[in-house]
C-alpha cells in the first residue's frame, strides 16, 4: 500500500490518502468499459488528472459489471470540449460534459472545491472533491491506466467491513441535500451493506425534509428505484423509515393498509423485479405496467357511462398513484392501456311502449253516436 502526501500551510507533510496497487484490490481489469479507459487516457495524455469515480469503482471491487462510468478531472468544461470531439457542456450552474461514444454518454465532470460547502460549484482539486461525495463506498478513484485506487476517506476499508458511512457530517449531510437519504437506504439494500446507528437516526430525525426536494430530482429516483431489480425492498425500507411518502404518496398509503390490497402491490412490485431480473429490460412503460396494475384495476370497477369515460377514471387514478412525480405521458398512457380491461356495457333498458285506444265518436252528453256521424 502506498501514501499519498501534502505539505500543509507549516511546510510539513501530511498523509492525505492511501494508495491501492494492483496486488491489493480486486477489480479485474477485464470488466472495465474500453470507452471509458480510452477517455481517461486522453485526458492524462493532454496533461490532465482522470480518475473513474463514484458507483462504478464500488461496483467494480464488488464484482459486478457497473451500469454509468463517471470521470473525474482537473480540467474545465471547455478543456474537456475541445479535448473531445464528440462532446457538449450541460448544466447551468454545476456545468460538467457529456462525451459521447457510439451509443454511450459519459459524464466528466471537473473536481469540486468544499469552498462553499458541498453543494457549491467551485472548481477545486481531488482532495477537495473526495470530501464533497456522500458517503465512503462512492469517494473512491480508480485510476485505469497505473491501476491504483486513490483513497481519502477509508472507502476501501468501509466497503471490506460492508458498512454505509457518511463522508459529510451528519449534522449537515442530510438537510444539504435530503435526496442524500434515498441514496443512503438504495446503497444499504443494492449492496447488503448496513447503515450504521447513528446514520439511520439522522435519516429518521431529518425524514421531513425529504417534502422540500424538487420533483424532478424526487423522479430521477424514482426511476432508479423502479429500475434496480431491488424495488420491493427499497420501498418498504423507505417506508420503514418514513421517507417513501415524500416520493409517492399513494403506495405509501397502500403499504400502510392490511390485507389484500397491500398483498396485491407488492406482487406486483416483485413481478417488476423479477421481470427486470429476468429480461433485463429496464423500459419505463414496462416497469409501470406492473406498478400501476392495483390502480387501474381499481379504477375499472367505478361505474362508469362507457368505455371511454372508464378508461379516463383510469387514466387519471394511475397519475394520481405516481404524483407529485411526473413521468412520460406515453410511458404512463402504454402503462394503463396494458393494464385497462373495458367494462361491460350496461344493457338497455325499453320500456313498454304504450299503446294509443281509438275512441269511437260519441255525444259527449247521453254516449250516444251523434247523427251526423252517420251521415256518410
Amino acid at each position: 500500500m502506498l501514501t499519498r502526501y501534502h505539505k500543509a500551510e507549516n511546510g510539513k507533510l501530511e498523509k492525505k490518502a492511501l494508495i491501492y496497487t494492483a496486488a491489493e484490490h480486486s477489480i479485474d481489469m477485464r470488466d472495465l468499459d474500453p470507452d471509458a479507459v480510452r477517455i481517461v487516457r486522453k485526458l492524462r495524455e493532454n496533461g490532465h488528472e482522470a480518475y473513474i469515480v463514484g458507483g462504478a469503482v464500488r461496483d467494480l471491487l464488488l464484482a459486478k459489471r457497473p451500469k454509468d462510468y463517471d470521470i473525474v478531472t482537473d480540467a474545465p468544461p471547455p478543456r474537456i470540449k475541445k479535448i473531445f470531439y464528440r462532446s457538449r457542456i450541460i448544466g447551468r450552474r454545476f456545468r460538467l460534459v457529456h462525451v459521447y461514444a457510439g451509443q454511450k454518454i459519459y459524464e466528466v465532470s471537473t473536481f469540486r472545491s468544499i469552498g462553499q460547502g458541498t453543494i457549491g460549484n467551485e472548481y477545486g482539486t481531488i482532495d477537495e472533491d473526495a470530501l464533497r461525495r456522500d458517503f465512503s463506498i462512492n469517494a473512491l478513484y480508480y485510476d485505469p491506466v497505473a491501476n491504483h485506487i486513490v483513497d481519502y476517506v477509508q472507502g476501501m476499508r468501509d466497503i471490506k467491513a460492508k458498512r454505509i458511512v457518511p463522508v459529510i457530517s451528519l449534522k449537515t449531510i442530510f438537510s444539504e441535500d435530503p435526496v442524500r437519504m434515498i441514496r443512503a437506504i438504495k446503497y444499504s439494500v443494492s449492496t447488503g451493506f448496513s447503515i450504521a446507528w447513528l446514520t439511520r437516526l439522522a435519516i429518521r430525525r431529518t425524514a421531513p425534509l425529504l417534502r422540500t426536494a424538487s420533483v424532478s430530482r424526487l423522479g430521477e429516483e424514482a426511476i432508479k428505484i423502479i429500475s434496480s431489480a431491488k424495488a420491493l425492498s427499497i420501498c418498504l425500507e423507505l417506508h420503514a423509515y418514513g421517507l417513501l411518502g415524500a416520493i409517492l404518496p399513494a403506495m405509501a398509503d397502500f403499504l400502510d393498509r392490511s390485507g389484500p390490497a397491500r398483498q396485491a402491490l407488492c406482487d406486483d412490485i416483485q413481478a417488476m423485479d423479477d421481470y427486470v431480473n429476468r429480461s433485463g429490460d429496464k423500459t419505463l412503460g414496462a416497469l409501470l405496467t406492473f406498478l400501476l396494475r392495483q390502480p387501474v384495476l381499481a379504477a375499472v370497477q367505478v361505474p362508469a357511462a362507457d368505455t371511454a369515460e372508464a378508461y379516463r377514471n383510469a387514466l387519471q387514478q394511475a397519475r394520481a398513484f405516481l404524483d407529485p412525480i411526473t413521468l412520460p405521458r406515453i410511458e404512463v398512457e402504454a402503462a394503463v392501456r396494458a393494464n385497462f380491461i373495458a367494462p361491460e356495457p350496461k344493457p338497455k333498458l325499453h320500456k313498454p311502449r304504450k299503446r294509443r285506444r281509438r275512441h269511437k265518436p260519441h255525444d259527449d252528453a247521453t254516449g250516444a253516436i251523434p247523427p251526423a256521424a252517420l251521415d256518410t
